[in-house]
């Protein structure tokens, strides 16, 4: 599969992901925040994007083990980065929303003004640590082991 197809297939993925968990978040929401869109478009979104890139890498991964019979070590890097990515963000801004929320925030601010920079901070630093992580265990250019 080249990588036009791949990138149409996981931005339709994205696209699919983003709709129903926006969807899903603001009418969950809708009882207790009015503008419950303001919190179910941002957390669709990032919804979306994460499984864009899932998807994108996991086509990737596919096709890699179709042509090959085994998939790269960078794809396998990347993916495990993308994962640890994503559980970082839903585990810190998740963490962090639910602090704020127990004192006197409500939860919109505490969704945008604390999760959404806490979980993007340790969604960095996970991908980060994962991948550096990764790339100290493979053997140097040119070892025989």
């Amino acid at each position: 599969m080249n990588t036009l197809l791949k990138a149409l297939a996981a931005l339709l993925a994205g696209f699919v992901g983003f709709a129903l968990v926006g969807i899903a978040v603001t009418e969950a929401l809708d009882p207790y925040i009015w503008p419950s869109a303001m919190l179910g478009l941002p957390v669709g979104l990032l919804a979306g994007v994460a499984t864009a890139a899932l998807a994108y890498l996991g086509l990737t991964a596919l096709d890699e083990r179709a042509s090959t019979g085994s998939v790269s070590e960078r794809t396998r890097r990347r993916t495990l980065a993308t994962v640890a990515a994503v559980l970082g963000f839903a585990g810190g801004g998740g963490l962090a929303v639910a602090v704020l929320a127990s004192q006197q925030v409500g939860v919109a601010t505490a969704i945008l003004s604390g999760g959404l920079p806490v979980g993007l901070v340790t969604a960095a630093v996970a991908a980060y640590a994962v991948g550096r992580r990764n790339r100290r265990h493979e053997s140097p250019p040119g070892s025989t082991t």
